[in-house]
C-alpha cells in the first residue's frame, strides 16, 4: 500500500469531509410547505466532519491504503506528474483500482519542473485532503523593487503592525499550518507517487489513443476504455480514463476531437501553426496525432471527413519564461523573502527553494557545475519535505533559491531560446539582468547552466465544461474519458496555480466519483449528513450516475479554474508592462489595479 499510506475514507462522511444539512430558512419552509408532493430542496449548511477533522480520511488498521474488493472499478491515469499522481492516491484511499501510465522511463528521467508555492487556500488544503502533510520554506514578506533598486511596495506577515522581529514568520512551513509554503516540485511528486500502491505507475508507457464504449453500446451497462501506446500494446477495459497529461495532451486531443491538426493561437486572437498529422510541443520535439481510427472524442464516432480544432487552442501569451535553481546568499532578500524586480518589460522573481544549502541535492558543489542528483535521481538525498539536508554539510549556510526571469519576445525568437542550450538562457538572463540591483548579479552567476531552462508561456481560453460533455449526445454524455490539471486548464506561471488546481481537481474528482453506485466505496453507508448519491437512470435510457457525476466535477471544475485561468493571463500581461511599476505595499495586481483604475483586475 504505498510507503506510510495508511489513509481511507471516512465512514462518517463517506469520504467528503463535512457533513450537509439544512439552513434553518429550509426547515422553516419545509414545514410550512407541509405535506405537498415535490423534491426537498438540496441541503444548503455543511460543517467539517468531527470523524475525519474535516478532510475525509482516516487511518487504517494497518498503515496501508485499503485493498479494493474483487469487482473495484478500474480507472487509467495518463500523466504521472502532480495532479495524475493525486489522482492516483485519492482514487487507491477509495478503494478503486488505478493504473498510472506516463512515457518516462521513470521518476527521475527528466526535470519535471522546478519549485512551487502551495497556496495555503487551495493546495495546502487539498494535500490535507490527501492526507499529506509537508514541509518546506516559508516566507515573510513579498517585496517588489524597480530596475534602480527603489521599493514599490511589501506586504507579508513581517510587515503586519506590530511585528518587531523581521524574521517571524520565517523558517520551516508546513502545508497544513495556514501558510503558502515553498518546495521543490519534484518533493511533491515524490511524496504523491510513494504513497500509491506498489505497481501502481507503468513507466515507459507512451500513450497513443483510446478506444471507447458507452453504456449504450456495452452488453454490461458501463462505459468501457482501451489504451492504445506507441509500442503497439493494448490495455484495458478500464471503467474510466483521466487525462492528466499536460499543456500538451494527448488525451485531449482525441476527447476534443482534434485528431488530424493542432494550432496555436496568438495573442491577437489568430490562429495559426496547423501542422498536419503531428507537431511540436514548447522544446521542439514532436508530438505525433492519435491514431484516427481510434478516436472517439466527446461527441462519440467521427462525424466529419475534415481535420477538427480544439475550441480552446493554446495561446502564448507574448513572453518568455527562464527558470535557475542556485545555492542562496546572505542578502537580505533571500533570507525568507519573495521578491521582484522589474522594468516595465522584463521581470525578475525569486523566492527560496530549499532550507539545505545544495537544494537537498539538486546544487553538488559549490562552484555552481552541479551535476544532477538527489532530486533528479531518485536517491535518498531528496526528503519529502523539501528542508532536508541533502549532500551538502553547511548547515548554517543560507537555503537554495529558484528565479524566474519572464520578458516579451516574439513568439519565434521565443521557441528558438527555448530550444536552445540552457548556456544560452543563462548568457540571455545575464544580459538582460547582469547589471541590476543585487543579490540578482549574485543569484545568476551562481547558477550552473545544466539548473537553467526556458519555454514560452501558453495557456488557452477558459473550459467551458459542455465542451467535454455534451447531454444533447448520448455519446458524449455517457463518455467515461475527463481532464485534470494543465490538460484542462493550463494557465500561466504568474499566480502560482497550476499545481494547486491540479491537487483540487484530483479531491474533487474522487469524491464525486464516490458518490455513484460503480465508485461507491466498499461498505460505505450514507448516513444522515452525507452527500446524496448521483440518481442512475441508464436503463431507461437517461442519463448514468457516472455520467451526472463527471459532469459536477466538469462544472465544478470550470468554473474554478476561469478565474485562475483569466488573472494569470492578466498578470503576463500587466507584470511586463508600465503598471507593474506602480507603487503600494500590496500584491502587484492590487498595485496596478489602482495605478490603472481598473479594480477588476486586482486578485
Amino acid at each position: 500500500g504505498g510507503a506510510g499510506s495508511g489513509m481511507m475514507w471516512c465512514g462518517r462522511c463517506a469520504g467528503e469531509g463535512v457533513l450537509v444539512s439544512l439552513t434553518k430558512a429550509q426547515k422553516r419552509a419545509r414545514r410550512l410547505e407541509g405535506a405537498r408532493e415535490r423534491p426537498p430542496p438540496p441541503p444548503g449548511k455543511a460543517t467539517p466532519c468531527k470523524a475525519c477533522g474535516g478532510v475525509g480520511l482516516v487511518a487504517t488498521a494497518d498503515g496501508e491504503l485499503p485493498p479494493p474488493r474483487d469487482d473495484a472499478p478500474s480507472v487509467a491515469v495518463v500523466g504521472a506528474g502532480i495532479g495524475g499522481a493525486a489522482v492516483a492516491l485519492a482514487l487507491q484511499q477509495r478503494g478503486v483500482r488505478v493504473a498510472l501510465f506516463d512515457k518516462d522511463a521513470g521518476f527521475a528521467s527528466r526535470k519535471q519542473g522546478y519549485g512551487l508555492t502551495m497556496q495555503k487556500y487551495s493546495g495546502g488544503n487539498a494535500l490535507s485532503a490527501l492526507g499529506l502533510r509537508l514541509e518546506g520554506v516559508g516566507s515573510n514578506a513579498n517585496v517588489s523593487l524597480d530596475a534602480n533598486g527603489r521599493e514599490l511596495g511589501r506586504y507579508g506577515h513581517s510587515t503586519l503592525d506590530g511585528v518587531e522581529d523581521e524574521t517571524e514568520g520565517a523558517g520551516t512551513a508546513s502545508s497544513d499550518g495556514g501558510r503558502n509554503v515553498h518546495l521543490p516540485r519534484q518533493a511533491l511528486r515524490r511524496a504523491l507517487l510513494k504513497r500509491l500502491a506498489p505497481g501502481t505507475a507503468v513507466w515507459g508507457a507512451k500513450f497513443s489513443g483510446y478506444r471507447e464504449t458507452t453504456a449504450l453500446e456495452d452488453s454490461g451497462g458501463g462505459g468501457r476504455v482501451f489504451l492504445t501506446f506507441e509500442d503497439g500494446t493494448t490495455r484495458g477495459p478500464f471503467d474510466l480514463l483521466v487525462g492528466a497529461d499536460g499543456i500538451f495532451s494527448r488525451v485531449r486531443r482525441q476527447k476534443m476531437g482534434e485528431d488530424d491538426a493542432a494550432t496555436v493561437s496568438g495573442g491577437d486572437g489568430t490562429t495559426r501553426g496547423k501542422v498536419a498529422g503531428t507537431r511540436k510541443d514548447a522544446n521542439e520535439t514532436v508530438v505525433e496525432k492519435a491514431d484516427p481510427a481510434l478516436s472517439r472524442g466527446a461527441s462519440g464516432p467521427a462525424r466529419s471527413s475534415g481535420p477538427a480544432v480544439d475550441p480552446f487552442p493554446l495561446r502564448y501569451l507574448g513572453v518568455l519564461v527562464v527558470l535557475g535553481i542556485c545555492r542562496g546568499n546572505d542578502h537580505p532578500l533571500c533570507s525568507h523573502k519573495v521578491f521582484q524586480i522589474v522594468d516595465g518589460e522584463t521581470r525578475m522573481y525569486a523566492m527560496p527553494f530549499t532550507a539545505s544549502p545544495d537544494g537537498d541535492g539538486c546544487l553538488a558543489d559549490d562552484d555552481a557545475s552541479a551535476t544532477e542528483t538527489g532530486t533528479e535521481t531518485g536517491t535518498e538525498t531528496e526528503t519529502e519535505t523539501g528542508t532536508g539536508t541533502g549532500t551538502g554539510t553547511e548547515t548554517n549556510r543560507p537555503g537554495a533559491m529558484m528565479w524566474q526571469l519572464s520578458f516579451p519576445v516574439a513568439e519565434r525568437d521565443a521557441r528558438v531560446l527555448a530550444s536552445g542550450s540552457p548556456a544560452d538562457l543563462l548568457a540571455e538572463a545575464k544580459r538582460r539582468c547582469g547589471a541590476w540591483p543585487a543579490p540578482v548579479p549574485a543569484l545568476l552567476n551562481a547558477t550552473s547552466p545544466s539548473n537553467c531552462a526556458g519555454y514560452p508561456a501558453l495557456d488557452r481560453d477558459p473550459l467551458d465544461a459542455n465542451a467535454l460533455r455534451d447531454f444533447r449526445d448520448a455519446f458524449s454524455r455517457e463518455s467515461r474519458v475527463t481532464l485534470v490539471g494543465d490538460a484542462a486548464h493550463p494557465m500561466s506561471p504568474f499566480k502560482g496555480q497550476g499545481a494547486n488546481q491540479a491537487l483540487l481537481d484530483a479531491v474533487q474528482l474522487a469524491r464525486v466519483l464516490a458518490r455513484t453506485e460503480r465508485f461507491s466505496p466498499p461498505g460505505v453507508e450514507r448516513r444522515m449528513g452525507c452527500a446524496r448519491v448521483f440518481p442512475n437512470d441508464a436503463e431507461n435510457g437517461g442519463a448514468s450516475d457516472v455520467a451526472l457525476a463527471l459532469a459536477a466535477f466538469e462544472e465544478t471544475m470550470c468554473s474554478r479554474s476561469e478565474e485562475k485561468v483569466r488573472r494569470s493571463r492578466d498578470a503576463a500581461a500587466y507584470l511586463h508592462s508600465e503598471a507593474a511599476l506602480a507603487e503600494g505595499n500590496c500584491v502587484r495586481a492590487h498595485a496596478a489595479a489602482a495605478a490603472t483604475g481598473n479594480a477588476e483586475d486586482a486578485s
